[in-house]
Order: C-alpha cells, then sequence, then structure tokens
C-alpha cells in the first residue's frame, strides 16, 4: 500500500489529539469551566482528529480488501471529503449558535485554520476524486486535517493553562 506508514503515523497523532481532548472535556466539564468557546475549539480538535483516524485507515482497509493502492486513494478520499463536508456543516451549526461576541472570541486564528485548512483538505480530496491531482497526494489532505487539530489544541492550551 502506497504511504502505508505515513497514514498509520497520522492515525496515531489523531488518536493522540482525540485522547487529550477527551480528558481534557471531562476534566472541564467536571470543573464548569467549559464556556461555549472552549467547547467549539474542544470539539473541532475532537471531530478533525477522529476524522483524521478514519481517513487514515481507510485506505489501509480498502487495499487490504484487494483493491489496488490508487483504488483505495481514491475511494478513501471520497468518503474523506463527505466527511469533511458533514464536519463543516456541524461546525458551522455550533459556531453559529455563539453570541456575537462569543464569535468575536473565537478569534480570527481559530477561524482561519478550522474554516481554511478543512476547505485545503476538502480540496485536495474532491481533486483526487475527479481526477485533477493524482492519488498520491491523499496523505495531504489527512496531514492538513491533522494540523487543524494541532493548531486548536495549541490555542485551547495556551488558553485554559497558562
Amino acid at each position: 500500500m502506497p504511504h502505508e506508514s505515513l497514514l498509520i503515523g497520522l492515525s496515531q497523532i489523531g488518536a493522540v489529539f482525540a485522547g487529550f481532548m477527551a480528558v481534557f472535556i471531562a476534566l472541564a466539564q467536571r470543573d464548569g469551566r467549559l464556556d461555549p468557546v472552549s467547547a467549539l475549539r474542544a470539539r473541532s480538535i475532537l471531530y478533525t482528529s477522529v476524522t483524521t483516524i478514519a481517513a487514515a485507515l481507510l485506505p489501509l482497509v480498502i487495499f487490504a480488501a484487494g483493491l489496488t493502492g490508487d483504488a483505495s486513494l481514491k475511494i478513501s478520499a471520497g468518503v474523506a471529503a463527505l466527511m469533511g463536508l458533514g464536519l463543516s456543516i456541524e461546525g458551522a451549526r455550533h459556531q453559529m449558535a455563539l453570541t456575537p461576541e462569543q464569535k468575536r472570541a473565537t478569534g480570527l486564528v481559530f477561524n482561519i485554520v478550522s474554516w481554511g485548512f478543512s476547505g485545503v483538505a476538502f480540496a485536495v480530496a474532491v481533486a483526487i476524486v475527479f481526477g485533477a491531482i493524482h492519488a498520491d497526494y491523499y496523505p495531504l489532505s489527512v496531514f492538513v486535517m491533522l494540523i487543524v487539530s494541532a493548531a486548536n489544541f495549541v490555542k485551547i492550551s495556551l488558553e485554559q493553562w497558562l
């Protein structure tokens, strides 16, 4: 399978972020420190981390079922694009529920990273599906989604603990 070790590594990093966020959410809810903006960021990290795990492992499962490496990556790109679309709709729904002041508190960096990089990951996946770029670029789409988790993880960590 092309890029197997890279995809496994990306899924492992995604699992680490998802695990940290699960612990963070549990502790923050227990202490009553999870304000709506932090909850939005935490959800974003959790969603993108789990999406990264699924998107990174899916081509390996499809390849194991007997498809070629390119076919596995193209099918995975289509599924990842659909997951990303669902993720974006869910994220927009939560962000629209915030008050105007809370929306401003999310910050420009959060919005650029979350929406901009998610859009890049989606565009790469769609381009792979339609043959505009080679399937070998699929790990780039997964990596860009992981960047969303990482950047938001740094932001929420700095806000909560420093």
